[in-house]
């Protein structure tokens, strides 16, 4: 059979690239799109790359991951943490697939540190580093000689700066011209190569000019793809649209009196000017909603002692700066960003319940100021997560309205800010897929999960599914002439 090469679009969508494959500006996807099979693809809860692109990887919701975000909140223990311990604990489907077939993966959000995978691994962003990031460690060192490669930018997106743009738009173009010489030179028969940085002019400019120009760089690159003999997927970890209201949940739950804060640690932030939204305009600027992996690394760079003993240590455990800053005591919810909600109530008492149908009829009714619903639906954890890490994650779920950003404003008082015009796309659950080649079928496809790919790939390669994987092998993607197991 044919080799597979996978590119992931991080944060790609329809309602954005269409128009211009309409206009003939991406002549390369009308043609992937026109000429094989395609359809949304829609992203587990919340729709943000951390879970989602460890989700496609493992085919596993959430709830078997324990990872909810890019933070978890631990209500037992008091404390608000960075899940990267549980990164790699789960099998990703690559690794099945070296056990038959010479595999490669480049720039996967959430694979840092690399595992010691196939023919080689080369972590991704927002969450991988400049340094180790590459198995083998000797292929690191070559990429580095030849391509100067990065992992991640140096810049930071903010105010138009045209450099950190351009430094953006030249990444993009580097993980495409890395990939197709490794493909060529290790004589692939698997491939996965994402570009994450889409994601990052898609949240700062939508539809500027250069989002345009990151997705005509991207349209070059899989021309030529078209012109091998492979067979060529596209997916994203979610999809994007234009944001038009912003909430902040912990401000809300604030003002509903769910949320208190320690007045010795709020008065301590504010006092020297600090609240999250204020960190959020001047640090996380950067990438996908919270880089929080990376703050201290970017804080380091002009904040005085005291503060960066608030933000994550090496462990990944949050500072003072969110579990302290919160008064557990008197509190009962507080919230993530993108929707994930924690009640501070004990679950076996009967107040519990009490609580998490309040705050969900509030949620569903919530209107923001020009009469439009905030969510779309509101869930119980249990109803769209299930594993051995459900008890520990999110109690209610928001599922917002596309329009809508749901921030974390922990510390701010506005329940519905201004839309900060450097801040202007928003995660949706909507992705995209689209396939073409010798063993997919033309046409479109309906309901298709990004749990489903993982099994459906290892079907397509004639390797085994794992029982415990959520997904669906859609053999109805496939032609005729393939024999899937």
């Amino acid at each position: 059979m044919p080799p597979t090469v996978v590119v992931g679009l991080d944060g790609a969508t329809f309602d954005l690239i269409g128009p211009w494959m309409e206009r003939g500006d991406l002549p390369a996807l009308r043609r992937i799109v026109d000429g094989g099979i395609h359809g949304e693809l829609q992203s587990v809860l919340p729709p943000v790359t951390s879970p989602n692109w460890k989700a496609y990887a493992t085919g596993k919701n959430p709830g078997k991951l324990g990872i909810y975000w890019w933070q978890n909140v631990d209500v037992r223990n008091r404390r608000v943490y960075l899940p990267r311990e549980r990164y790699h604990e789960q099998t990703e489907y690559w690794e099945i697939l070296a056990e038959q077939d010479r595999v490669g993966v480049i720039n996967v959000p959430t694979t840092y540190p690399p595992k010691d995978v196939g023919e080689f691994l080369i972590a991704g962003p927002p969450d991988g580093h400049n340094e180790g990031y590459a198995t083998p460690p000797s292929l690191e060192r070559r990429l580095n000689e030849e391509f100067d490669y990065r992992v991640r930018k140096r810049g930071m997106l903010h105010d138009g700066n045209p450099e950190a743009y351009e430094e953006v738009l030249d990444l993009i173009d580097l993980r495409f011209r890395v990939a197709r010489q490794l493909f060529e030179e290790y004589d692939l028969s698997f491939l996965q190569v994402t570009t994450f940085y889409l994601n990052s002019l898609h949240h700062h400019l939508w539809d500027g000019a250069d989002t345009k120009r990151g997705w005509e760089i991207v349209d070059d690159h899989l021309s030529a793809l078209l012109d091998a003999d492979v067979d060529l997927v596209l997916m994203s970890d979610h999809g994007h649209a234009p944001i038009e209201t912003v909430f902040n949940v912990n401000a809300w739950l604030e003002r509903q009196g769910y949320l208190q804060y320690d007045s010795a640690v709020a008065d301590t932030l504010y006092s020297a000017g600090i609240n999250a939204d204020r960190l959020k305009r001047v640090l996380i600027r950067a990438d996908d909603v919270v880089p929080i992996t990376d703050l201290r690394g970017v804080a380091e760079r002009f904040a005085p002692q005291w503060f960066l003993n608030r933000l994550p240590n090496e462990s990944g455990e949050l500072g003072g700066s969110k579990h302290e800053a919160i008064d557990w005591d008197a509190s009962v919810a507080v919230g993530s960003a993108q929707g994930p909600v924690y009640l501070i109530v004990d679950p076996e008492s009967p107040r519990y319940e009490r609580v998490r149908e309040e705050l969900m009829e509030a949620f569903g009714s919530l209107r923001d100021p020009l009469g439009r619903p905030v969510a779309s639906a509101v869930h119980r954890g249990e109803e769209v997560y299930h594993g051995p890490y459900v008890e520990s994650g999110p109690d209610i779920v928001i599922e917002k309205s596309d329009h809508v950003n749901v921030r974390e404003g922990l510390g701010s008082d506005e329940v519905f800010p201004t839309v900060d015009p450097n801040w202007s796309g928003v995660n949706t659950r909507r992705g995209i897929f689209a396939a073409i080649g010798p063993s997919f079928r033309t046409g479109t496809v309906d309901d298709l999960s990004i749990l489903d790919l993982a099994p459906t790939l290892l079907s397509l390669r004639g390797a085994p599914v794992p029982d415990d994987m959520d997904g669906r092998v859609r053999t109805s993607l496939f032609a005729d002439s393939v024999e899937a197991p």
